[in-house]
């Protein structure tokens, strides 16, 4: 029976995906070009440098030392989390979840992210009521730029704003030792606590009122903050108070909408590189920060429960 239900769980998760893409370490040569001689070709082995090479383009995605970088494919870390979370989850939880699948510089970093709706719960303040989701996020990448991780958070069902809790060293392998997911029920424990923890100090914000003034301050003094972002972050709160009232909430709400959206009020430079995936985590984590910061707290202690 437990064999019939993995096979049914796995049924689940089994679908086309941009990143089930393969890729392998292959030895680098510098490459020299006589057109006169001897036409173009391949010398000598560039040091002791490996390339990680997808094996559908040939793109090169990143260049290590031998030794010194663990190959770890999509295929294979995303089935290890999907394994871990059929043995954690009760089959009415699987059947719901849904999954977002991006990738950023041609595949060199790699997001799957897994929403379950099941875990939905419910955020109200005295004009406004939302639904926040609990995911859970892998992240490989083939360029060196990270670890193999695994982080968990939210989503705002209403706006699709995002937030990560920033836990990522206790669940993060270095990839010299490869991915070891034997930890994984365990951090998926406390991601989850975490979660319902979070829930209840939104509400407790979306329940506590704040004075315009005090939020623009908070915006101005806030660590690698220009003058201009700074601007739209008002504008933004702006919106979201209109909505959900002139509250903490709001103001959460308003660093999510930065962190999770690359496009109208806060984008990101057209480099030519999908890099939208990445800037978004990047900056759910930047903004994480600024919630556990010195200035969020005065900016709590200039704010009034309800």
């Amino acid at each position: 029976m437990l064999e019939t239900l993995q096979n049914d769980s796995f049924n689940h998760f089994n679908h086309e995906s941009p990143l089930w893409f393969t890729t392998e370490m292959r030895d680098l040569y510098s490459h020299e070009s006589h057109p006169d001689l001897y036409g173009e070709f391949d010398t000598h082995r560039a040091g002791t440098y490996q390339g990680v090479f997808r094996t559908d383009n040939d793109k090169c995605l990143g260049v290590f030392k031998d030794g010194s970088y663990t190959l770890v494919n999509n295929y294979q870390f995303y089935r290890g989390i999907e394994e871990q979370l059929i043995n954690f989850f009760d089959p009415s939880v699987l059947d719901l979840c849904k999954i977002e699948d991006t990738s950023s510089w041609g595949g060199a970093v790699c997001i799957r992210q897994y929403l379950f709706p099941n875990l939905e719960r419910e955020i109200v303040s005295d004009r406004h009521s939302t639904s926040l989701t609990f995911r859970v996020i892998g992240w490989n990448c083939f360029d060196g730029s990270s670890k193999c991780r695994l982080i968990f958070g939210n989503i705002d069902s209403f706006c699709s704003n995002g937030l990560i809790s920033g836990d990522y060293d206790q669940s993060s392998k270095k990839r010299t030792s490869g991915f070891d997911l034997t930890n994984f029920v365990g951090q998926l424990e406390n991601g989850i606590l975490k979660y319902e923890n979070d829930v209840s100090r939104y509400q407790t914000y979306a329940e506590t009122k704040v004075l315009t003034p005090y939020v623009s301050e908070f915006f101005e003094t806030l660590s690698g903050m220009s003058e201009r972002n700074a601007k739209r972050l008002q504008d933004q709160y702006l919106e979201e108070a209109s909505i959900r009232g002139n509250n903490l909430w709001a103001v959460v709400s308003t660093l999510t909408n930065y962190a999770s959206h690359t496009d109208g009020r806060f984008p990101v430079r057209n480099t030519g590189n999908d890099h939208h995936g990445v800037t978004s985590y990047n900056r759910q984590s930047q903004v994480n920060k600024w919630l556990n910061s010195p200035q969020f707290v005065r900016l709590q202690n200039h704010s009034m429960a309800a």
